[in-house]
């Protein structure tokens, strides 16, 4: 498909405007000039019929009747074409007219009206009559009564549309050197005008993999149409570095943990195959290796539920979403979190005051506070208190869990939620924890368009935060209800 030139359509648009305006300038020009030459005509008719009523004189000897000096006649507007006219009063009987005269002009005279148009021999003519013009001569007529006289004078109108015409050849053609020089103007400043958007699409091609650094041209930061389009280019450009930055960390830590994983399976492996054991041992050894495996199923597990919470979130979240319960949820996940309590010696608190729905799978949100209980548990001594709670608000529901244990360093507070990052650098099998389970909570929160924070001090404990927006049909009930439970 032909590409076409964004210069060249907008300069198209100026001259095709100018171009408009030219013809709106001749057409403009030539009617105004016919009216005013159709106004000058008229003025001549009138005078031209006037004085054809002043050649109308009385017999000098006294007799009846009237008489009409034709030699004096005004001369034809054109010498080719000449004027018709005639003259006639009822009383007393008296007509005079033009040699060229015939009644049928009168035919096309318009009722109520002193001028009309009409074409003979091909040649357009516009007429007048003038009604009751009073004639008096004072030296041969009779001077108690004046005769009245009707005057119709025709004369051709070829010259005002001669005129008109060369009025509308002077403005056509000023209006088309103009246009070609407006035209030629608005190619320059067009293309001068488009400079920064060329300079902007030169700086953007230059980005790539390696090559992330964009900087927009002045003149397209201080353009206001293009400045918007520089500042979303630098917010997408710096979003996708990050994603980029992100997808390679991620794809060197899970390459990380799964080949410490593979080792660990390899290292007991070839521990068993060292030398002969005894079938207590052999058995001792198969269970750790069940336990590493067991490690690495769930590491890969976790792996698919962060893509499948990532994916959710890039989608703008489940297509139908149910309501659940956000008690219910947080009572299932203190319920799956008993055995690692335990194991811990740590106690698990579950406080809801009153209940609250939100659009949401229930199980993603199970898994969100498994998460976050999860890492509180690990991170906090024997002996110690895990505190959920459940908050309905106007519209949205805080859910908290804080725990009082090792805490974080708050030069690592903001990568938290990021994927593999963890407080605690060791990889034992007795600290556990991949870096995810935040990371996992995080997405999933922010796909069913809430939000997530945490605040901790260290040596004294964390608290993280959960908002989520109610359904809209659901209210809040204000009856608060405290459900401890202990692990």
């Amino acid at each position: 498909m032909k590409r076409l030139s964004l210069t060249g359509r907008l300069s198209a648009v100026v001259v095709g405007a100018q171009l408009l305006l030219a013809i709106g300038l001749v057409l403009v020009g030539i009617t105004f000039a016919r009216r005013q030459l159709l106004a000058a005509f008229d003025m001549s008719l009138q005078g031209k019929a006037r004085a054809i009523a002043a050649l109308i004189y009385y017999p000098p000897d006294g007799e009846p009747g009237l008489l009409f000096d034709n030699d004096e006649a005004p001369p034809s507007f054109d010498a080719s074409h000449p004027d018709i006219y005639e003259v006639k009063s009822a009383a007393p009987t008296f007509e005079a007219h033009s040699k060229n005269f015939d009644s049928a002009f009168l035919k096309a005279e318009l009722a109520g009206q002193d001028y009309w148009n009409f074409t003979w021999k091909g040649v357009p003519y516009r007429g007048l009559i003038l009604r009751n013009i009073a004639i008096r001569d004072e030296e041969t007529g009779p001077t108690d009564t004046d005769v009245a006289v009707d005057v119709f004078y025709a004369a051709p109108t070829l010259d005002i549309t001669r005129r008109a015409e060369e009025v509308g050849l002077m403005v056509g053609g000023a209006s088309l050197l103009l246009l070609v020089l407006t035209g030629l103007l608005a190619a320059w400043a067009v293309r001068r005008g488009l400079w920064p958007l060329r300079d902007l699409a030169r700086e953007a091609g230059a980005i790539s993999v390696k090559n992330w650094d964009f900087r927009p041209p002045k003149d397209a930061l201080e353009t206001s149409e293009l400045a918007p389009l520089a500042q979303a280019i630098e917010t997408v450009l710096s979003k996708l570095e990050l994603a980029f930055v992100q997808q390679r960390e991620f794809l060197a830590d899970a390459a990380h943990e799964l080949k410490t994983s593979v080792a660990i399976l390899k290292s007991t492996f070839q521990s068993l195959l060292q030398k002969p054991r005894s079938p207590h041992e052999y058995r001792a050894g198969l269970l750790d290796l069940l336990g590493d495996v067991d490690r690495l199923e769930e590491l890969l597990n976790r792996m698919l539920r962060l893509a499948r919470a990532e994916q959710q979130a890039a989608d703008g979240g489940p297509r139908t979403l149910e309501v659940a319960d956000l008690a219910s949820t947080c009572e299932m996940a203190v319920a799956r979190i008993k055995s690692l309590a335990a194991a811990r010696g740590v106690e698990v608190q579950l406080a809801s005051n009153g209940s609250a729905e939100v659009n949401a799978d229930a199980e993603d949100l199970e898994l969100v506070w498994v998460n976050l209980l999860e890492n509180a548990i690990q991170h906090s001594p024997p002996s110690s208190v895990v505190r959920l709670q459940v908050q309905p608000e106007a519209d949205s529901a805080s859910i908290s869990v804080q725990d009082w244990g090792t805490g974080i360093a708050a030069q690592d507070l903001p990568y938290i939620f990021e994927r593999f990052r963890r407080g605690d650098r060791s990889r034992s099998r007795e600290t556990g924890g991949f870096g995810l389970g935040l990371a996992i909570a995080k997405t999933i929160v922010e796909a069913y368009g809430g939000s997530i924070r945490a605040e901790s001090i260290l040596h004294e404990g964390t608290r993280v935060w959960v908002r989520l927006p109610l359904t809209r049909e659901a209210e809040p009930k204000s009856s608060p209800v405290t459900s401890p439970e202990t692990s």
